[in-house]
């Protein structure tokens, strides 16, 4: 359909949508577009199309809504001339649907427009723009853009689960990583830091201060009112205080489960079954394939005290791992134990069937995702389905969620460290 507006007004246009400006010109996210200009509103996000003059707009699908005004803050532009005034890393803050993305497209195109060099890290692993789900990414603007998942990913950090709940620590130390690569590597003027709407009880409060504490940004950006947590900060850091988006398109848990489903699908486009040898390549977060192989003879022995086959088995300095069809019962397991004065990890191969991995190698901490479809112990090869070749693989990390390699949709999580 074609959109008209008068003077002064926003076009708020929903995806999944594409937009054509047919006459006028308009701001979007502070991305100057005149006629001619296309672009793609992506499904449950939204992008506002100002006009000081007024104009149209050809939208195929989604929807548009109109207000009066323009709906970036005024807020918003202060905090962008006060951050001007200093380069470095800026942290961004907000509860769920307070316009934390829109406030990061709108300071990176802004400072992109005024020449400068700008990287974002994307450190919401659930609802990722940069980088896919379960990962803290990292891209660096070429081009200004509408959408935060226009931006190219140069690397990420694989956090394993799409909620950093229990996984503070790496949370904190892939933030920083990653903040240190953007300005060693990227040479990034400014390194904008989006973060989840987790804000509340203890966990949220301790993952803000710790990511605040380990970047030290020169700019913490605080949506709404999060007095709990910047009481504190601004004691040590710029602290700058901006309005929530006027105009916010709120999604349900049904539709960020939807989101994800649809990131995996064209994340694993043209993905295709890899065998990966185990015990030449480095693996994290997970007790199996990190030990020793045990020999023949040893397994034997094992086979006999517990009165099953032993597919595989190997022994690290903190577990023995055993990879059995049958769970072993409580007692022997606890005779094992006591025999090797260790944990006794036990794994059969359905538990391992469907699990999320990432590679990295070649000097980058992420080539790609991977599901698993099956370990060999005969053979010690892993079916792996990815759109990283088996050559590349340097290292792997075994996350705590499974995917179904047809659908893309979340199975669940596992135990961390439970394999």
């Amino acid at each position: 359909m074609k959109v008209f507006t008068g003077e002064d007004t926003t076009l708020i246009v929903e995806g999944p949508a594409e937009v054509k400006i047919v006459d006028g010109f308009f701001s979007i996210f502070g991305l100057d577009a005149s006629p001619g200009f296309e672009c793609k509103v992506n499904a449950f996000k939204a992008a506002p199309f100002y006009t000081v003059e007024g104009g149209s707009l050809v939208v195929s699908g989604g929807k548009v809504s109109c207000i009066n005004g323009n709906s970036i803050p005024k807020s918003w532009v202060d905090a962008l001339n006060k951050i001007k005034e200093k380069s470095g890393s800026v942290i961004v803050l907000g509860e769920v649907d307070t316009g934390k993305s829109g406030f990061i497209t709108f300071l990176a195109n802004s400072l992109l427009k005024g020449g400068k060099r700008v990287a974002l890290i994307d450190a919401d692993t659930g609802q990722s723009d940069i980088g896919p789900p379960t990962t803290i990414g990292l891209g660096l603007m070429s081009k200004p853009v509408v959408m935060l998942s226009e931006v190219p990913l140069y690397d990420a950090v694989f956090i394993g689960l799409t909620s950093p709940s229990g996984l503070l620590h790496r949370s904190v130390a892939a933030t920083s990583f990653l903040c240190r690569k953007a300005k060693n590597e990227l040479n990034a003027d400014y390194v904008l830091i989006n973060t989840t709407g987790w804000v509340g009880d203890p966990g949220g409060r301790d993952l803000k201060l710790s990511k605040i504490l380990a970047v030290s940004p020169e700019y913490i950006v605080s949506i709404g009112n999060l007095e709990h947590i910047t009481r504190f900060v601004e004691r040590i850091y710029r602290v700058i205080k901006v309005d929530p988006a006027h105009a916010l398109r709120p999604r349900s848990r049904e539709e960020r489960r939807s989101i994800r489903t649809n990131q995996y699908a064209r994340y694993f486009q043209g993905a295709e079954v890899e065998t990966i040898q185990v015990e030449k390549i480095g693996v994290a977060y997970s007790f199996l394939w990190t030990g020793k192989r045990l020999q023949s003879a040893e397994i034997e022995r094992l086979c006999k005290e517990i009165g099953l086959e032993i597919l595989w088995a190997e022994e690290a300095l903190d577990a023995l791992i055993l990879v059995v069809n049958t769970p072993l019962s409580p007692k022997v397991k606890e005779s094992i134990e006591e025999s090797y004065a260790k944990t006794v990890k036990i794994i059969t191969p359905e538990e391992l069937k469907n699990v999320l991995v990432a590679f990295g190698g070649s000097g980058k901490m992420f080539l790609g995702l991977g599901i698993i479809l099956d370990f060999d112990p005969s053979t010690g090869e892993l079916k792996v389905y990815t759109n990283v070749k088996a050559e590349d693989v340097e290292f792997m990390q075994v996350g705590y969620i499974k995917i179904n390699p047809e659908t893309f949709e979340e199975q669940g999580w596992i135990e961390r460290w439970s394999l």
